[in-house]
C-alpha cells in the first residue's frame, strides 16, 4: 500500500496543478477567455496538452493490457491516427478559424442553419459524455487498486479536484496544466518501464527475444504488430488501423469539440495546424511507451497463465463478478506491489495526472457547447458577458456530475472484450466513440468540400449514420451470428453514409456556402 512518502508525492501534485490552474486562469473577463483563452495561447501548448488529453487513463492502464493479453498490433491504429491530425490540419482547421467560432457546432449554423448546430451539439452532448465517462471510469480502477476505494469515491475524488480548477480558470488553465500532468504521466511510465526492465535484469536484446519467441492466442508473435488479415471482423488489422483508426481521429480531432478547442485557442489558422502536427509527430512514442510496459508486464507476472492468474484474485479482491476485469488492474497493482516508497506515489500521481487532464477538458468543451448553443440562444439570450461567464462555471460543475453518474453505470456494466475485438476498458472507450462522431466528420466534410447540403439533409444523414452503426453494434441481439464487420470500421462507414446521404440535398439557396 502507499507510504506516507507517497501521499506527501501526491499531495504536492495536487498542490502544483491547482497553484498552475489558478495562475493561468487569472483575468477572465468573458466566455472567449473562458473557452478560447483569448486566442492567445502557444502552439506548442495547445499541441502538448491535445497528447496529454488523449492520453488518458484508459491509455495508461488500457493500452498495457493490450500487448500483455494479445500483441503489438494496437500500434496500427496509432499510425492511422497520425495521419488523420495532418488531414485535419489541412481541411478542417482553417474553415473553423475563418467562421471564427467558439465551438465546431457553430460552424454548421453558419454553413448549413441551426438545425445542424442543435442536433450536432446534442450528438456531442452524448458522445462526450459515454466517452469521457468511460475515461473517468478507467481511472477509477488505479485508485481502487492502490488506495483500496470503494469505485464510488474512487470517481467522485478525482471528479471533484478536475471541477474545482476548472471552474477556476477555464481552458488556459486546463491547457497549461495538462502540460504538467502530461509530463508527469509519459515520465511515470518510463520510470514504471525502467524497473521493469531492471528488476529481471534483462537486456534489451534479451527481453526482445523472449517476447519475439513466445506466442500470443491468436497463435502469432507477441511482438506482431503489423497483421495483413483481410478479415473485417478483426479490429487490429493494418486495413482497419490505417484506415479505420484515420477517420475515427478525423472525426474525434475534427469534430469532437474536447479535442479540437485546443487548437482553436491559437494566435492563428497557422498555429492550429502546428499544434495538430506536433501531436502527430508525439503519438506513435507515447503509445510504444505504454505497449513496451504490457509487454514487460508479461514477462514480470509469468507469461498468460501467471497474468491470468494474478488478474482473476485482483478482480475478486475489487469485488468483481466477472475475473476478466481483473486484467485493467494488473499494472496499477504492479505500481504499488513492486515500486519502491516515493516512486509509487509518483506513478499513482501520474494516474490522477492522466485522469484529469481528459476530464478537464471534456468539463470545459461540453459546457462551451452548452452555453454557445443552448443557453445564449434560447434560455438567456441577450445578457451581458458576466453573466454568461457565471453561468459556464455552473455548467461545469453539472457535466463533471454528469460525468461521475456515467462512469458509475460503466462500472456497472463495463465488459472485457476478447482477441479479435480488443481487449478491456481501452476497448470500451475508443469504441463508443465510433457511435456518434464518424456521422458528424461526414456532415462536416460536406460544409467545407462541397457547395451542397442543407438543414434537413444533415439531420436525415446524422440519425440514420448512427443508427446504423447502434444497429450493426447490438447484431448479436438480433441475429445468432456477430456483427458483419469490427468496430474499427464503424468511423469509415458511419463518416461515408453521412457524407453521401448529406451531399444528396442540394444547397439552400437562403443560405450561400461559405468561402473556402
Amino acid at each position: 500500500m502507499l507510504s506516507p512518502l507517497d501521499y506527501f508525492v501526491i499531495g504536492s501534485y495536487l498542490a502544483l496543478v491547482s497553484a498552475v490552474g489558478l495562475w493561468f486562469g487569472r483575468g477572465q473577463k468573458n466566455t472567449n477567455d473562458y473557452f478560447l483563452g483569448g486566442r492567445q495561447i502557444p502552439f506548442w501548448a495547445a499541441g502538448l496538452s491535445i497528447i496529454a488529453t488523449e492520453t488518458s487513463a484508459l491509455t495508461f492502464i488500457g493500452a498495457p493490457v493490450q500487448s500483455l493479453r494479445g500483441d503489438w498490433t494496437y500500434l496500427q491504429l496509432a499510425l492511422g491516427s497520425v495521419l488523420a491530425r495532418f488531414a485535419v490540419a489541412g481541411i478542417l482547421i482553417g474553415a473553423y478559424y475563418r467562421a471564427n467560432v467558439v465551438t465546431v457546432y457553430g460552424f454548421l449554423e453558419q454553413r448549413f442553419g441551426p438545425w445542424s448546430r442543435n442536433l450536432a451539439s446534442f450528438l456531442f452532448f452524448v458522445g462526450r459524455s459515454l466517452g469521457s465517462g468511460v475515461r473517468l471510469y478507467g481511472a477509477a480502477i488505479a485508485l481502487v487498486v492502490v488506495a483500496d476505494l470503494d469505485f464510488p469515491l474512487a470517481i467522485a475524488l478525482i471528479a471533484v479536484v478536475a471541477v474545482l480548477y476548472t471552474i477556476g480558470g477555464g481552458i488556459r488553465a486546463v491547457i497549461w496544466t495538462d502540460i504538467v500532468q502530461g509530463v508527469l504521466l509519459v515520465g511515470g511510465a518510463l520510470v514504471a518501464l525502467w524497473y521493469l526492465f531492471s528488476e529481471g535484469g534483462f537486456e534489451f536484446v534479451e527481453a526482445y527475444e523472449k517476447l519475439r519467441e513466445a506466442k500470443s492466442s491468436a497463435g502469432e508473435s507477441k511482438l506482431r504488430v503489423l497483421n495483413f488479415s483481410l478479415d473485417p471482423r478483426e479490429s487490429y488489422t493494418l486495413w482497419a488501423g490505417i484506415i479505420g483508426s484515420m477517420f475515427l481521429t478525423m472525426a474525434t480531432h475534427g469534430t469532437d469539440q474536447d479535442m479540437i478547442q485546443r487548437a482553436l485557442t491559437c494566435k492563428s489558422e497557422k498555429d492550429g495546424r502546428r499544434s495538430l502536427w506536433l501531436s502527430a509527430v508525439l503519438a506513435l512514442p507515447v503509445v510504444t511507451i505504454f505497449l513496451a510496459i504490457g509487454s514487460m508486464l508479461w514477462i514480470h507476472f509469468g507469461g498468460d497463465e501467471g497474468a491470468a492468474s494474478a488478474a482473476a484474485g485482483l478482480a475478486e479482491r475489487a469485488g468483481e463478478s466477472n475475473p476478466e476485469k481483473g486484467f485493467d488492474y494488473l499494472f496499477p497493482f504492479y505500481v504499488v506491489d513492486t515500486l519502491p516508497a516515493g516512486i509509487r506515489g509518483l506513478i499513482v500521481a501520474a494516474i490522477f495526472a492522466a485522469a484529469m487532464s481528459s476530464l478537464d477538458s471534456a468539463i470545459t468543451a461540453l459546457a462551451a457547447t452548452g452555453v454557445t448553443s443552448l443557453w445564449k440562444p434560447y434560455l438567456a439570450p441577450g445578457r451581458n458577458e458576466a453573466y454568461y461567464l457565471k453561468v459556464s462555471r455552473w455548467m461545469s460543475i453539472f457535466f463533471g456530475l454528469l460525468l461521475s453518474a456515467v462512469a458509475f453505470f460503466v462500472w456497472l456494466s463495463q465488459g472485457s472484450g476478447g482477441e479479435r475485438e480488443g481487449f478491456g476498458v481501452l476497448m470500451l472507450g475508443l469504441k463508443v466513440l465510433t457511435w456518434i462522431f464518424p456521422p458528424l466528420l461526414g456532415v462536416f466534410l460536406v460544409g467545407v468540400l462541397t457547395k451542397r447540403g442543407r438543414d434537413l439533409g444533415n439531420v436525415v444523414a446524422l440519425l440514420g449514420g448512427i443508427s446504423g452503426l447502434l444497429f450493426v453494434e447490438f447484431w448479436s441481439s438480433f441475429f445468432s451470428s456477430a456483427p458483419p464487420f469490427a468496430w474499427t470500421w464503424n468511423s469509415l462507414l458511419g463518416c461515408a453514409f453521412a457524407f453521401a446521404v448529406a451531399a444528396a440535398f442540394p444547397a439552400d439557396p437562403r443560405r450561400p456556402p461559405l468561402e473556402h
